[in-house]
Order: structure tokens, then C-alpha cells, then sequence
């Protein structure tokens, strides 16, 4: 939608941005977006577009834009958050950013650390006699200086330096506070001291009304698409399947608009296709997703997998595909993830990429393949740098959804 006071491509590109990377400073890296978002414009229409589509606030300062991301409610993984110690620090350092100045150093940090957590029961002690302690502080100290709370004032290398001479007990760093993003990072509907649980801070009142139910619906459903690598319709309850069916067109119309991206649907769902817009590339030249790229090959030709739902891969061939697995990872690197290539090693690292994924879900006994496993089925890389993946959901032999109508039903969420 270009106007005279709004190029499309630039919208998409501030939206696209905001997906991906929350919150803007003024002077950080995407300051130009930050700057655009700013313009009267951009900011009324992002700002509509995101809370009617999924439900996020966006806040806009003269330094900084916040886009309120509430995540959608659906299965995290191991790896979707640092460790709880990693939490638990990074939530004591934001309190503690409010008793400094301007400017702070790190040893200063972990005092008020050290002091918040002993005032308050239930949480461990800091001890920064301790290794582990100091290194954990440090991944937090870093998630900061990613999100902008806290701004190094020396070069990246010479911060990380002086951070990693910390961890070993001798070395110090010093940071500029940026107090309106640190004031800004929680971005929570229900504040902390409210919410009584880690899931209450998400909790969202819904109105118990056509609407009210119809706005929840759809908020859910385009947070999923936004944020998970496959939506599937499986997992949903019947009024957001009811929903999704009805309401599809516009959704994907929606996404499609303004973040340029493709959305593949098949009868099993729906995913976004899109190389920039993810936080797990794959497939990526890196040994772990090499091995879950072959693993998915060959999990997607076992015989009976595109006829059967609920198809499962038991764990005795799953260890016959290990040593396939490992022959093949062997012959271009020795070690995985930092541990010797052996079959159990190789098919840890694969498969926890796929379950990462949604392309498979772990049981007690093996796997099951999941519908957009497909996408990879005859496509079992002799190399690293693997031809492109086939269309998604082609495991089972299913008809697309029906269409209601031409243009789908009318949209009732306002």
C-alpha cells in the first residue's frame, strides 16, 4: 500500500525488521528503521496492523520502538531461552540498572546482583567467587548488550575481552546504560509482581464476545505462522481450526502484504517460507544441520511414510540410521557440537534440529514423522550445500483444503 507519504517496500522492510529484532534504538545498529517507524505514517500504520493482526503493542519514542512481542501458545523448546540461572540474572541486572547512573562497569553490576539476590528469598545467591556464577553473569551481561539495555563503550572485541578476563577473575568492563530500552525489555501483559507465575505474565484478558473470541482467535493463529517454523492444524482446538478454515485467506493475505514472505498450505497446515525471517537457517552449512538435513532425507523415504499418518520410526532404526548418519558426517569433520562424530552423537544433534523444527516429534520409542518433513524427501545431500527442498507437506498423499468461497468467509475480527 504506497501513498504519497508511505513507500510499501519501505514499510515492509520497517515490519519485517521489527519481527525479527523488537526493540529499536536510535543509536543502535537499525537506526534507520527506528527513524522510519518515527515518521507519523509508518508508526499509525504498523502500529494498527500489528495489534489487529497479532495483538503486539508498539511503542514509539523519540529513541526508542518497542514492539511488545506476546509469544504464541505453543510448545517451546530447550533451546528458545538461556538457562533459568542465565533468567534469574538478567532479570536481577535490569532491577539493578535502576540504581545506576549513566555509566556502569561490570563489577559494579554484580554487586547490586549480589545484593538483590540476597534480599530476596527463594532465590540462589550470587557468589562472585565462583566460576560458573561469573560466566553466567556474563551470558546475561551479553543478552543486554544485545538488546540495547546496555550500550560497551569500547569495541566489541576489546568488551569481550575485558568480559572474558572477568570470567576469569581478574578483568572488568564498562557499559553506557541505555535506561528508556532497559525500562522497555519487559514486555509482558500482566506485570511480574501480578502475575503469581511465569505463565500469568502472558495471560490476556478475552472478552466474552463474538468478537472478543473471534480477535483472540486470530491473534493466536497469526503468532503461530509468525513464530513457528510450521503451524499444524492438528494441534489446534476445533474453534481455531474453525477459525483458520474460514479466515485463511485473510490471514495469509495479511502476512503476504506486509511481510513480503510466501505462505505454503496444505491440508495439514500452514508455514512461512522465508530465509531472513527465522532464527534457525535451515538447511545452513553447520555439521549439526547437515546431519539433521540427511536424517530428514531419510526418515521422509522409510517405506510407508507418505501413506500412513502418525507415521513412527522406532529406536532400532533409528540406531541402523545412526551409523549411516555417522559414516556420512565422518567423512567431511571429526567432532559434533563439540563432542567425537559417533552414531549416537551425530543422531542427538540431527534429531534435536528436527524436533527444534517441527519436523519430528520425540517419543519414547523414536520418532514421529510430522506432514512437513516432506519438504526434504528426496533430497539426501552427498555434500554439504544440498539442492533446494521440495514443496512443503508432501509426506502424505492429501487433497489441499477446500475453498468456502473465492475470496474466503467474512472476517469478523475487527
Amino acid at each position: 500500500m504506497s501513498t504519497p507519504d508511505m513507500d510499501l517496500d519501505e514499510l515492509r522492510s520497517a515490519a519485517r525488521t521489527l519481527v525479527c529484532r523488537p526493540l529499536l534504538r536510535a543509536g543502535g545498529p537499525e537506526a534507520k528503521i527506528a527513524a522510519l517507524v518515527r515518521r507519523p505514517a509508518y508508526r499509525a500504520e504498523l502500529q494498527r496492523w500489528f495489534e489487529r493482526n497479532l495483538g503486539w503493542r508498539l511503542v514509539v519514542d523519540r529513541d526508542v520502538v518497542r514492539l511488545h512481542k506476546i509469544p504464541a501458545d505453543s510448545p517451546a523448546h530447550s533451546r528458545d531461552a538461556p538457562s533459568q540461572r542465565c533468567c534469574v540474572l538478567y532479570c536481577l541486572l535490569l532491577a539493578s540498572l535502576e540504581e545506576c547512573g549513566e555509566q556502569t562497569v561490570l563489577t559494579e553490576l554484580a554487586e547490586h546482583v549480589t545484593l538483590l539476590a540476597a534480599s530476596r528469598p527463594g532465590i540462589p545467591a550470587y557468589d562472585a567467587t565462583q566460576l560458573r556464577d561469573r560466566r553466567e553473569l556474563v551470558k546475561a551481561i551479553r543478552l543486554l548488550v544485545e538488546h540495547g539495555a546496555l550500550v560497551p563503550t569500547r569495541d566489541a572485541a576489546a568488551t569481550q575481552e575485558d568480559e572474558s578476563a572477568y570470567v576469569t577473575g581478574s578483568g572488568n568492563a564498562i557499559y553506557d546504560i541505555d535506561h528508556r530500552a532497559a525500562a522497555l525489555l519487559l514486555a509482558c501483559p500482566v506485570p511480574p509482581t501480578r502475575a503469581g507465575t511465569p505463565a500469568g505474565l502472558t495471560d490476556e484478558p478475552v472478552p466474552d464476545t463474538q468478537d472478543g473470541h473471534n480477535r483472540h482467535r486470530r491473534h493466536v493463529l497469526m503468532r503461530r505462522l509468525v513464530d513457528d517454523p510450521v503451524l499444524y492444524l492438528d494441534d489446534l482446538p476445533e474453534d481455531q481450526q474453525a477459525y483458520f478454515y474460514s479466515q485463511r485467506h485473510s490471514l495469509l493475505r495479511e502476512l503476504e502484504r506486509m511481510l513480503d514472505v510466501r505462505v505454503e498450505v496444505r491440508a495439514e497446515g500452514a508455514a512461512v517460507i522465508d530465509d531472513v525471517l527465522t532464527d534457525i537457517r535451515f538447511p545452513q552449512d553447520r555439521t549439526a544441520q547437515f546431519a539433521a538435513l540427511l536424517l530428514a532425507g531419510a526418515l521422509a523415504e522409510e517405506p510407508g511414510v507418505r501413506s500412513r499418518e502418525n507415521f513412527v520410526v522406532g529406536s532400532d532404526r533409528l540406531a541402523e540410521i545412526s551409523h549411516w548418519l555417522a559414516d556420512k558426517v565422518g567423512n567431511y569433520v571429526r567432532t559434533i557440537q563439540q563432542h567425537p562424530v559417533t552414531p549416537k552423537t551425530v543422531l542427538d544433534a540431527a534429531r534435536e534440529m528436527l524436533v527444534e523444527l517441527h519436523l519430528v516429534e520425540l517419543l519414547p520409542d523414536g520418532v514421529r514423522v510430522l506432514a512437513a518433513l516432506g519438504r526434504y524427501r528426496n533430497n539426501l545431500p552427498d555434500r554439504v550445500g544440498s539442492p533446494s527442498p521440495t514443496p512443503l507437506f508432501d509426506v502424505l498423499d492429501r487433497t489441499s483444503m477446500a475453498d468456502t468461497s473465492e475470496g474466503g468467509a467474512r472476517d469478523d475480527a475487527r
